[in-house]
């Protein structure tokens, strides 16, 4: 963001949008892997004195539980792109929330004026305002955390049984929610002093 600053709101965050696009692709593509490996991969079962177990392409199973994970070189590379493309896709959509209130603000055409007015909130803004930027990145890093051990967990490379990672499915779409509303109330914010300059 900081090195557009020459460059209108609009395009900066036309910018952002399309160097955003990729990136979620990406993290997609790695997101869902796991839940391709479990609903469409391989898999035989086998009995034995001590009960059923399931051989799979994500390990061997038993009831349910990821006893022995196999850990390929495509189980790598998936954790390798999912963490390589979660960071950048994070900031790039944390960037895009901070801007979007401004795109249709007159006053505030240019990336410039917009930076200074995101500073002025998140360094010397109220204590309220501060709470409610820091609730909003603290909520979304806590959602892309709890998904991540979930993500990690699905592949073995995490020890978790199937009641665990069941359990931890559920923090990251409340936190996902928690993040939207504040995010809602920075846009809400934003907009207001972007109208009371213009007032000015």
């Amino acid at each position: 963001m900081f090195v557009w600053r020459g460059l209108d709101t609009k395009s900066v965050l036309k910018r952002l949008y399309i160097l955003c696009i990729p990136f979620a692709v990406l993290f997609w593509i790695a997101a869902i892997f796991p839940f391709y490996q479990e609903l469409l991969g391989y898999s035989f079962t086998f009995f034995t004195g001590y009960g059923v177990f399931e051989y799979t392409s994500l390990g061997i199973k038993y009831f349910g539980d990821l006893l022995f994970p196999v850990i390929t070189s495509v189980t790598v590379f998936v954790v390798v792109l999912f963490f390589l493309s979660l960071t950048p896709f994070l900031i790039t959509g944390l960037w895009i929330s901070f801007i979007r209130p401004f795109k249709d603000v007159k006053g505030f055409e240019k990336a410039e004026k917009v930076s200074e007015v995101i500073e002025s909130l998140t360094v010397q803004g109220s204590k309220r305002e501060k709470l409610i930027v820091a609730a909003f990145m603290l909520t979304s890093i806590l959602a892309v955390l709890f998904f991540s051990i979930v993500f990690l967990g699905w592949l073995g490379i995490l020890t978790l049984n199937i009641h665990s990672l069941i359990f931890l499915t559920i923090p990251p779409p409340i936190f996902l929610l928690v993040a939207l509303h504040f995010e809602s109330r920075i846009q809400r914010l934003l907009k207001n002093y972007g109208e009371m300059v213009q007032h000015n």
